[in-house]
Order: structure tokens, then sequence, then C-alpha cells
């Protein structure tokens, strides 16, 4: 650290320190930020690497991230990615632990970086700034996804949306040759059927439709004056016919469509699960549940089935005769499901946040006299959902739909991001202020970049498989 290091890191009120002193403080802070974060992602690639996270209902170290230190999903999910990738990279893993690049750099290193290649992006993310080394990287996944199509002579189709700050939706699509043609000819359907029916509300073809097509089949070499004779003004002539230039109407067209043509329920049930069991223990002599057509199952699976409202019990007496039929475990109706589903948002567990697969648990089992309401049903997915029948932890209901989550060994309270504070005696990493600063800030060629990348990484290559040639001709 340099000298001025033990006045940038007091508490100094900024309202009344000069302008030079706060920027002194900020790239100051800047770098013991990314000093601190490596050493952070250290611990956690550690921490995975262990399997320390597992337990009490806990299903990835993400999440386990989200639960004890408030973290986003998607943000633990990135850490977790960032920090196994840097077990790879241990140049780049130490110059983010000496606050030389930001997470922000890093991140976007750990999307291209391999062995091979460290040591040329290391030395390119020293001297670029963040937003120079993001095109680098996108530059190097857009010419390695091109090389590795080239060679498989596949293309595989991508697609990513997101919202904007207007509120405005962005779609980027790169789809093969085959769903392109297939996802034009689709808007040029769904441009016909708009003009169709925005310009006769649905009645079926106008009379320029019949027209247009009757010039069309008959094929004159002249249609241009034929439409025009015909007294069909230019925006009557057929756009529709080709894709058209914006495409937006159409596709919103299509998205409508499949809204109203299929059908899907707030919840897609599986099928119904017939569990047969006998009908006392004098009659089992040993003979387990089980699955119509199926396997045995443990007492936590027929639990779980009881619990998801799919359970029909059939009771079996003496050499197989059925005593009875059981009613199907009840369900909730659509209106409570839409009820929870609004209320909850996905999983309940402390965060866990799961929108898919869920379930609707009766917190006091509904064979045991629990309510079919929303003060004793909660939203788990199906992960937590067997934890809970596994005995990993247990849920309270309380009055007003509140639900608490509880350890099973001791009944301790499983917070979601508890209260975290300043370590007392914290004190600056030594490294340099400035150290997060770009070497050599300046304008970046992106072409020139790149082309030298790849010429070192070809030239790597092809040295790395000269020196395994007379390994393999020795061995023969």
């Amino acid at each position: 650290m340099n000298a001025s290091s033990t006045t940038i890191f007091d508490d100094a009120d900024p309202s009344g320190l000069e302008l030079d002193q706060i920027a002194d403080r900020l790239v100051g802070h800047a770098s013991q930020i990314a000093s601190l974060t490596g050493r952070f992602l250290l611990l956690l690639s550690e921490f995975d690497r262990r399997k320390g996270w597992t337990g009490e209902g806990i299903i990835s170290c993400a999440h386990w991230l989200t639960l004890r230190t408030g973290l986003s999903p998607r943000t633990a999910q990135e850490y977790v990615r960032v920090a196994r990738t840097l077990d790879g990279v241990p140049r780049i893993r130490d110059a983010f632990v000496e606050g030389r690049l930001s997470y922000s750099k890093v991140r976007a290193l750990t999307r291209v970086v391999t062995p091979d290649r460290e040591d040329e992006l290391l030395s390119v993310a020293l001297s670029a700034d963040a937003a120079q080394l993001e095109r680098v990287v996108r530059a190097i996944r857009s010419i390695d996804q091109r090389e590795r199509e080239a060679s498989e002579g596949e293309v595989e189709s991508t697609a990513s949306w997101e919202w904007n700050s207007d509120g405005t939706l962005s779609v980027r699509m790169r789809l093969s040759a085959l769903d392109g043609a297939s996802f034009l000819a689709a808007t040029v359907r769904a441009e016909y059927e708009r003009t169709r029916t925005s310009s006769d509300d649905g009645a079926g073809p106008s009379v320029t439709d019949l027209v247009a097509a009757q010039i069309d089949s008959a094929g004159t070499s002249d249609r241009e004056a034929e439409i025009e004779e015909a007294g069909l003004e230019p925006a009557d002539q057929r756009l529709w016919r080709h894709t058209p230039a914006n495409i937006a109407p159409a596709v919103v067209l299509m998205a409508e469509t499949m809204q109203s043509a299929i059908d899907v329920p707030t919840f897609t049930p599986g099928a119904e699960v017939v569990v047969h069991s006998q009908s006392s223990a004098a009659d089992s002599y040993g003979a387990d549940s089980y699955v119509e057509g199926g396997p045995a199952l443990s007492a936590v699976e027929e639990a779980e089935a009881s619990c998801s409202g799919t359970k029909t019990e059939v009771r079996h007496g003496r050499q197989g005769s059925i005593t009875s039929w059981g009613r199907r475990t009840r369900t909730p109706s659509t209106r409570t499901l839409r009820a929870i589903l609004a209320r909850d948002g996905g999983c309940r567990y402390p965060g866990c946040g799961r929108t898919k697969h869920l379930h609707a648990h009766h917190v006091r089992f509904w064979s045991r006299g629990g309510a079919t309401t929303p003060d004793n049903l909660v939203l788990l997915c199906s992960s937590h959902h067997r934890a809970l029948h596994r005995g990993e932890f247990s849920i309270t209901a309380h009055a007003l739909q509140q639900f608490t989550f509880h350890r099973q060994d001791d009944y301790r309270l499983i917070e979601q991001a508890p209260p975290i504070s300043a370590l007392h005696g914290w004190r600056p990493a030594a490294i340099s202020d400035d150290a997060v600063v770009p070497d050599n800030p300046g304008p970046l060629d992106l072409g020139y970049t790149t082309e030298v990348l790849y010429a070192s990484w070809r030239f790597k290559q092809s040295a790395a498989a000269r020196a395994d040639r007379p390994a393999s001709l020795a061995a023969a």
C-alpha cells in the first residue's frame, strides 16, 4: 500500500473532502473491493469443493449464498461459476486477489479463458478498461462459435431477451438457415392473417384479395399493369406475400395466437398416482406399499405422494382382495392455486424462489385433518418438497397466511439473508491504492487485438502438436 492508504480509509465525511481527495478514495476503495472479491471467491471455491453448503434443504452452493449472504440467485450463480473457473487460471486469480483486475473484468474473462489462453488474455485485461475487454470477449466468443460451427458443420440457433429500462422488451436471435427460413415463413403467414383481418374485420377475403389472387393465378408478364388497371391502391398490393421489413406486428400476432390456441393450466399435474397397500399391519405379511405398475415405495415417498394431491389409495385384504378404493387426496381448486401462486410467487423455502415444478404442500397434512386453504397451503419446489418429507426441515403455519421454516435438529429459524455488518478491526489489504487502474488505457483496435490473440494461440497449438509428434513416433 502507498502511504496515502492511512488516510484514504478513514471515516471522514465525504461532504468535507476536496474533489481530488474523493477521487483518490474512490480508486483506493475500488482496488480494495476487487481484492476482497477475489479473496471471497477463493473461499467460495474451496467451500464449494468441500460441499460445505449441503444440508437443511440447501440444493446448491448458489442457494446457500442466497440464503446466507443476501445475494440474488442470479448473482450467486455467477459468483459460483466464476469461482470454479478461476481454479484453472492461477495468474488471473492472483491478479484478481492483488486488486489489479476488477470483478467486471474477471467475470468477462471467465467466459472465454482456458489455461492455454490465460497469459494473453491477462495481458489484454491489464491494459484495457472493462468496456474494451467486454468487446474483446464478445469478439472471441463469436469467432469461437463460427470456428466450432465450421468444424462441426452445424449451426446452433440461439435467442436471448431482456427488459429495457423504458419498459420495452428486446429480443436477439441467431437462427440456423433452416430455422431462420421457418421463422420467416411463419411471419409471412402471420402478416397475411393480420392484414386480412384488419382490413375486413375478419369477415373473409375482401374484393381486393380476390382480384389480386386472380391476377397472380393468371401469371401474366405485366402484373403491375394489371393491378393498376384493376384500380388497386399501392397499399392493397398484397404486401404480405413477401417477408415484411418490420416483422414486429407479425411476431406479436404469432405470440397472441399461441396464447389462445394452446390452453395450459396454472398447474400441470402429472398422471394420477395409485398406491396399493395392505388394509392393516396384520394383513401385510411384510409387504410394502407400491405404485400401480411400478416399484415399492418408502414411507417418505408415500407421504410425498399423499401430500401432492394426486394419490388414490387402494387397500388390499388377505389373498389380494381389494377392501377399499380410496378417494383421491383432495387438491386445491384452481382459484386457490391462483391465489397462493400470486402470494408466494415460487418456492417459499428461504432463498429458493424456483417457479417451475411447484407443489402445493399442506403444512398440516390433509390426511391428518389439514384444510385445503391458503392458511394451510404453501408452494414448494419438487426438491424442497422431497427434502421436507425426508425430515431435513419443518414448516410452521401462523395466522394470516404466514409461514416459518425451521431446522429439524434444534428447531432454529431458517432465515433468508440474516443481517450482516462490517467487520470490526478490518484493515485494508496490502496492495497499491491504484491497483485496479489499467496499465496502459487507450483506444482499442478490436480487429488487430483478436488477430494477434488467435495468431498466438494457434502458434502455441501447433508447437504443442509438434512436441507431441516425436513422442507418438517413439511409442510406435
